[in-house]
């Protein structure tokens, strides 16, 4: 379902849409199309702005994110029933004086006709700003026929209008714009294609699957029988269409228009619904249509003697509520507030057994789930859609090692189909299991027997097997002409017996022979009787080879498990158990280095069967995963941040055009460190927003210098900056955008970055030729449909807490984004440009600046995840650069969000606010970096440590999209920053970031322990090769005359202690400049009075 305006009606219609048939067919297509016009994301987005108090939202430090659990109300019935008068009504007594939520339009009294199209989403104010809100979706009348309705009528009228207004050139003006779009592929005859098809077929297999109450409205039937019939029969055109669905909808019946003098009573909701059951309890044996499907579900075993139970096989419950005439005021109010608590009670009670059975989807977690409904009905119309199947990509299993063994168990169930038994697939996994806690054991050092350590495991295999029997093992029951239930048991209690086609077996509970309860036991006890075998051939091992326990466990479990375990349970292709989220290696650590193969293991696994090298080289020549003969063409090189060395971060922030400030101001300070080695070598992670990650995507995952950044980027700006046709018009620009929800063309920018960066490499994971600049780890901000900020990343790192923000990694590479696709995330800024909407992972992002176009919190927070090690140091230098700032700039006051009396301008103004209020207020990125400091409140020579590059300008900067100003910002940054000596001091912190101590051995101490003494070599960050000689060159440049270059280590906070100084003498730097390497021929010393003291290393 989804969303847009309906073009320029003089309403007060919101803009959801779901658009098929006839009114939206274009002339090079024969089958209809079904457009999502992303209304969702829209409601979703205002909610969060609506709860969000202004000045805490703009804050980078507080959570603008709050997790929401939206519940989808369905209005259906008959053309001219009442729906969209009745959700106006619903809106407008609800909302509070002074509010403007959009609302339908209402056809005219006695009009025939629909005038809805499709379907259509608004917010319930009375819910607007809690954590459950309301979304309520118009659905166009069941019985409108192949008339179009009004809305449609109107929306071919201006885009007929449109075609004859098109450009010379043949070039014609864009229709109103969709963040998506899919052919309807069933609809292959004049049936299939016509309206009155997908309003009865296409529209009940989406609503009733994902709406948590279905409010049927009816005009005071005067026969009451009809009410149910109609109910009934809309619940089964879709009953079969959808597998593990949770949760049957709640049904409310709204007899709306009734007469104003019914007995008092029935205007009461039970007495009202008792009296309707009643009354129609015994026609269950005369009514034609009860009696049809009352035999379709005894033929299924459920007894069916009441209409209610033939209702109650549909729906969760059932309530009645009757809406009275104009006339009584007072009880019109009364009748629609009851209306609204049923809502909010059914919408409660479906939410809360979604979450007993895990399987609650919050509002970032719904968009992708409707998006895979969308392509799945949009594909077939017959084949059900799985929740169970829809949620591998949907609803991210932990990442620790339990959740990694129930990955595995799912792909071995998926490998082997219906193959396998449960205790098979677990049996097969016992070996690779108790293999892997043999392995961790050893790397950790884990001490003491099987009986010990063994233990310590148990919570993740209970959780693993509880959670695959509960949630991914299908039901045991096989039908009497055979044919076996997919549902699980978290999605068995809806419907009973399903087929895999949809069909209901039969009624009856989840059946199982195989279960958590009665297998937990055999599982554990079968994985450590493997684990006290495989750890007695390690100790064989050791005391046959004279090695160590870690290297015989990696021998053996490389050697005995892993190539026999992948080869059988794939079937023979090892391939389908590359994973992105976990290290099939080892299943403890996430996977981090992409092989020749596609495998992706973590740095562990990297470092146990590569051959590592001093300064974290590794080379490896073949993939654990598979059989020894598998061999690389030639060895895979991974550089790897060495252990003791700190975290170096730069952070670029958003602002159009003006990027290339921050390129100028790289460029000086490139220039300063001797213009000889690439600027992103100099750190380990860069983290960009909107033009910042374009610029730290070409940086890293292209490996460009500057010089080819610049060009590219202006190059890129020139291209992506193509207005639409008519905004240059007068009084016509502000429609066409917001027709578009774009000012620019969509198309030239996308085609700027695929030319840039190329089509066909992944910003994470896919076969490579060479592992590229990996070891540069690299992050870009977005923003979801759903109003949260997103991380796409070129790494791995495990986090177990919850975020203000989403780090997006999909299990499969599949879902992972292309670099360009990441670049055009992250750039996506409302107004400018339309939102990137990612097919393969029905993921919709908009610009990240959104709230982050200083992304330096979430910089600090990722480098600590991804160095877990270092995350109570400070790092060695976080260099956050701005675009420019204009102290003189006047804050716009951010306004509320409200509706609008017409669509089109409801869309507009929305789209205004994320761009004025969050974009306008997020680009005073000095105050998100002022906030920054004051959090981390460095003191002493840790200040220097962070360091904000923002020329600060007397005039307002040029505007994003001002690209005839480039060239004048070039060189006002030039000016600005060329004579800094912020920069000058920037390049000798850089340069001293390069060394690192590492120390040989373990703390001695005296035999007083009085004295604490520890020893190590300085090493360089470079490997050996030019950059060294580079270094060696720009340090002896920089040397002070009869004083060399030297390392200064004190204890840390013993500040009026002179310093111990090692000298690199003219020797070693001579060494550095000719012979390319770099090493001191003695070792430093560290003595100290206490043994957990730290010491402060320097470089002069």
């Amino acid at each position: 379902m989804s969303s847009s305006p309906p073009p320029m009606e003089p309403s007060r219609k919101g803009p959801m849409r779901i658009s098929v048939p006839d009114p939206v067919v274009r002339e090079e297509h024969e089958l209809p199309l079904f457009r999502d016009y992303g209304r969702y994301a829209s409601l979703i987005a205002g909610t969060k702005d609506m709860r969000a108090d202004a000045t805490a939202q703009l804050s980078a430090t507080v959570d603008h994110s709050e997790t929401l659990y939206p519940s989808l109300i369905s209005f259906v019935g008959q053309t001219g029933a009442g729906k969209s008068t009745l959700i106006k009504l619903l809106i407008d007594l609800m909302s509070d004086e002074g509010e403007a939520f959009p609302t339908p339009v209402v056809g005219a009294a006695g009009r025939d006709i629909s005038t809805s199209e499709d379907v259509h989403l608004y917010l319930d104010p009375d819910s607007s700003e809690s954590q459950a809100p309301l979304l309520f979706a118009d659905c166009e009348g069941l019985d409108g026929g192949e008339r179009d309705p009004v809305g449609a009528k109107l929306k071919k009228k201006l885009e007929k209008q449109a075609k004859q207004e098109a450009a010379s050139g043949g070039r014609r003006r864009q229709r109103l714009k969709h963040t998506s779009e899919r052919e309807l592929i069933w609809a292959d005859t004049p049936r299939k294609q016509s309206r009155e098809f997908a309003v009865a077929h296409l529209y009940p297999r989406l609503l009733y699957t994902f709406s948590d109450v279905i409010v049927f409205v009816l005009k005071n039937p005067r026969v009451i029988e009809g009410v149910l019939e109609r109910l009934v029969d809309w619940a089964q055109a879709a009953l079969e269409k959808s597998s593990n669905q949770p949760v049957l909808p709640h049904a409310i019946i709204a007899l709306n228009a009734s007469e104003n003098d019914i007995p008092e009573e029935l205007w009461d909701v039970e007495h009202a619904t008792k009296a309707l059951m009643e009354s129609l309890s015994r026609t269950i044996y005369h009514n034609a249509t009860f009696k049809r499907y009352s035999q379709f579900w005894r033929e299924r075993d459920r007894r069916i003697e009441t209409v209610e139970q033939l209702v109650l096989s549909y729906y969760s419950s059932l309530r009645v509520i009757r809406i009275p005439t104009r006339g009584r005021p007072n009880l019109i109010h009364g009748q629609v507030k009851r209306l609204s608590d049923m809502m909010r009670w059914a919408s409660k009670t479906s939410r809360e057994r979604k979450a007993e059975l895990r399987m609650l989807l919050d509002a970032d977690e719904f968009q992708p789930y409707l998006q895979t409904a969308f392509d799945h009905f949009a594909m077939d119309l017959n084949t059900p859609f799985d929740f169970v199947q829809a949620s591998f990509s949907n609803s991210p299993i932990p990442n620790d090692f339990g959740g990694n063994i129930l990955k595995l168990a799912i792909q071995v169930m998926e490998c082997w189909k219906d193959l396998a038994r449960g205790p098979t697939i677990f049996e097969e996994l016992s070996y690779l299991v108790a293999s892997c806690i043999m392995l961790d054991a050893a790397r950790h050092k884990i001490r003491g027997n099987d009986e010990q350590i063994f233990p310590q495991y148990i919570e993740h295999l209970d959780n693993a097997l509880e959670n695959f029997c509960d949630r991914h093992w299908p039901c045991e029951f096989i039908g009497p002409r055979g044919g076996r239930c997919v549902n699980v048991r978290s999605g068995h209690g809806a419907k009973g017996h399903q087929l895999r086609s949809g069909k209901l077996l039969a009624a009856g509970e989840y059946e199982a022979n195989f279960d958590f309860v009665s297998y937990r036991q055999h599982f554990q006890e079968n994985t450590y009787r493997k684990l006290k075998a495989l750890r007695s051939l390690v100790s064989a091992r050791i005391e046959e080879a004279s090695v160590s326990e870690e290297h015989a466990a990696a021998e053996i479990h490389r050697e005995s498990v892993l190539p026999a375990f992948f080869s059988h349970a794939s079937r023979g292709d090892p391939q389908v158990f590359i994973s992105h989220t976990i290290c099939c290696s080892c299943l403890f650590e996430p996977p981090e280095h992409a092989l020749p193969c596609g495998h992706i293991i973590c740095t562990s696994c990297l470092k146990t069967y590569g051959k590592a090298h001093l300064k974290g080289h590794v080379e490896i020549s073949e993939c654990p995963l598979e059989k020894r003969e598998a061999h690389f063409r030639k060895a895979w090189h991974v550089n790897l941040k060495p252990m003791n060395c700190g975290v170096r971060v730069l952070t670029l922030d958003g602002g159009g055009v003006r990027g290339i400030v921050e390129l100028e101001i790289l460029k000086q300070v490139e220039k300063e460190l001797g213009g000889a080695i690439n600027i992103q070598s100099f750190f380990d992670l860069i983290v960009g927003t909107s033009t910042g990650g374009i610029i730290a995507l070409g940086l890293t995952a292209r490996n460009w210098t500057l010089n080819e950044c610049t060009t590219r980027f202006e190059e890129l700006c020139g291209q992506a900056f193509t207005r639409r046709k008519g905004m240059n018009m007068p009084g016509i620009s502000w429609i066409v955008s917001n027709y578009n929800h774009s000012i620019y063309e969509t198309r030239p920018l996308q085609d700027a970055l695929v030319e840039a960066f190329g089509d066909n490499q992944y910003l994470f994971g896919g076969k490579r030729d060479d592992p590229g600049s990996m070891d540069v780890k690299v992050a870009v901000t977005a923003t979801s449909a759903a109003g949260q900020g997103v991380v796409l990343a070129n790494y791995n790192r495990l986090c177990t807490e919850k975020l203000s923000y989403h780090f997006q990694r999909p299990d499969k590479l599949y879902g992972e984004v292309k670099t360009w696709e990441a670049a055009r995330a992250t750039s996506a800024a409302p107004t400018y440009f339309k939102p990137l909407h990612h097919e393969d992972s029905k993921q919709v992002y908009s610009d990240g600046g959104i709230y982050h176009n200083n992304p330096v919190h979430i910089a600090d927070r990722e480098r600590k995840l991804i160095w877990p090690h270092h995350q109570d140091q400070e790092p060695d230098i976080l260099l956050s650069i701005g675009t420019l700032f204009c102290e003189k700039r006047k804050e716009s006051k951010s306004a509320q969000w409200v509706g609008s009396s017409k669509g089109i301008v409801a869309h507009g103004r929305f789209l205004q606010k994320m761009a004025q209020d969050h974009l306008h207020t997020s680009l005073d990125s000095e105050k998100t970096w002022r906030d920054f400091i004051n959090t981390r409140a460095p003191s002493g020579v840790n200040r220097g440590r962070y360091v904000r590059i923002n020329p600060q300008v007397e005039e307002q900067p040029p505007k994003l999209d001002e690209v005839g100003k480039m060239r004048f910002l070039q060189d006002s940054a030039r000016y600005l920053v060329g004579e800094d000596p912020k920069v000058k001091e920037l390049a000798h912190r850089l340069v001293a970031t390069c060394f690192y101590l590492d120390t040989l051995g373990d703390v001695k101490e005296d035999a007083y322990h009085e004295v604490f003494e520890v020893v190590g070599y300085f090493h360089c960050r470079f490997l050996a090769g030019e950059e060294v000689a580079k270094l060696g060159k720009y340090i002896k440049r920089h040397a002070q005359a009869g004083h060399d270059a030297h390392f200064l280590m004190k204890e840390e906070g013993r500040d009026t202690d002179l310093p111990q100084e090692i000298r690199l003498d003219a020797r070693t730097i001579n060494r550095m400049i000719n012979h390319k390497v770099f090493y001191m021929d003695r070792p430093a010393q560290i003595r100290r009075n206490n043994k957990l003291s730290r010491t402060e290393i320097f470089c002069a």
